[in-house]
């Protein structure tokens, strides 16, 4: 059997193991627009997992948007855009950007024996040089570069590199979306020559793009122990918002996160009240269960500080509803009764106020 062959029937059997055992079917807790959204997410993470590893190429590499307003995978923000690719520990390369108006870029290695087992290293922008045009150049090598290039060093294992850029402003998320970043990384030392793909190289994509998908659920879900403890699973509770730690695969580790479940039954809403601590960014955004952003494209499903009325002293009032109560900051759930809400806390200065939540009647 061809190599490419092998390799794209265990992809295929991982999308039916993933349908079976990560997505099931619909039950006493699973809804069908809950399998929908397994569905989805699973297409969604398909595609991120083509784009990023089928062709990736650590001696040539090239950014990939990891999330976007039609591909949503792994927990997004509407306000904040997200890019990727893979590298090698054997490998030093530059990273050159810009800030575009960001109020917090970082750069984040994945290292591990799997597919981005945790964070190596990481650096964000309080600790590179931004120069007056908001231009930056950051080196990702094993050893401090030379000319003094601001430089995060490469772990050993590392498997890929995270860009983030975070806005926090209210011009909503599509806004976001169509941000120019100027974002470009390549390797120091020059490529080994190659010609067009063997068949062994297209086996190699394949099993890539396998890998990866199974690591962000198969393994995910088995791997998973005890919840971090800003993680509540009663709905319509919060806990106190944390930093996580490093060996949390793909997060943010200057952000202090809080998740909860929402359950908001017809003709009830839900308010979520508290007060915004010093911080760089804050924000708030619903989801679904598989943690994909509901649609924000003609809805507004997350609300930033700069887009929240609070009073004076940072007082806010946010308001869950599936039609508009007629009060400022509510999030449309769309007609969905249930989800997840999850907040952001960017380099918070103080310890964040835990949230709150109420349910009300809607009338």
């Amino acid at each position: 059997m061809p190599a490419s062959r092998r390799a794209f029937r265990d992809l295929i059997e991982l999308l039916r193991a993933i349908d079976d055992g990560y997505i099931g079917d619909v039950g006493e807790t699973k809804s069908a627009l809950d399998v929908a959204d397994g569905h989805r997410l699973l297409l969604h993470g398909l595609r991120r997992a083509l784009g990023a590893q089928l062709e990736g190429d650590v001696h040539r590499p090239a950014f990939e948007r990891a999330v976007t307003p039609t591909m949503k995978f792994g927990g997004d923000s509407p306000d904040a855009i997200y890019h990727e690719c893979n590298v090698s520990d054997a490998v030093a390369y530059r990273v050159r950007g810009h800030m575009a108006g960001a109020v917090y870029v970082s750069l984040s290695v994945q290292a591990g024996g799997g597919e981005g087992e945790g964070v190596g290293s990481s650096i964000h922008s309080d600790q590179f040089a931004v120069g007056p045009d908001g231009s930056f150049e950051v080196e990702l090598s094993r050893a401090a570069p030379a000319d003094g290039c601001d430089w995060v060093r490469m772990p050993d294992g590392a498997l890929n590199v995270i860009v983030r850029h975070y806005f926090e402003d209210a011009d909503g998320p599509m806004a976001v979306a169509r941000r120019p970043l100027a974002l470009e990384i390549r390797a120091l030392d020059p490529p080994p020559a190659s010609g067009e793909p063997t068949a062994e190289d297209v086996a190699a994509g394949i099993d890539r793009v396998t890998r990866w998908l199974r690591s962000r659920t198969l393994d995910e879900a088995k791997g998973r122990g005890r919840l971090p403890a800003w993680v509540s699973v009663v709905p319509n509770q919060f806990n106190d918002a944390e930093k996580p730690g490093a060996d949390l695969a793909y997060a943010a580790l200057d952000i202090a996160y809080a998740m909860a479940p929402f359950h908001v039954p017809p003709g009830k809403a839900l308010v979520v009240h508290g007060r915004f601590p010093a911080c760089r960014y804050a924000g708030l955004v619903l989801w679904s269960r598989f943690r994909q952003s509901l649609d924000y494209r003609a809805r507004r499903v997350a609300l930033n500080r700069a887009q929240t009325v609070t009073d004076d002293a940072g007082h806010y009032r946010i308001v869950i509803a599936d039609r508009d109560p007629g009060v400022p900051n509510w999030l449309d759930t769309g007609g969905r009764q249930s989800g997840m809400m999850y907040w952001r806390f960017l380099l918070p200065e103080e310890p964040v106020p835990t949230p709150r939540c109420e349910l009300v009647d809607l009338d």
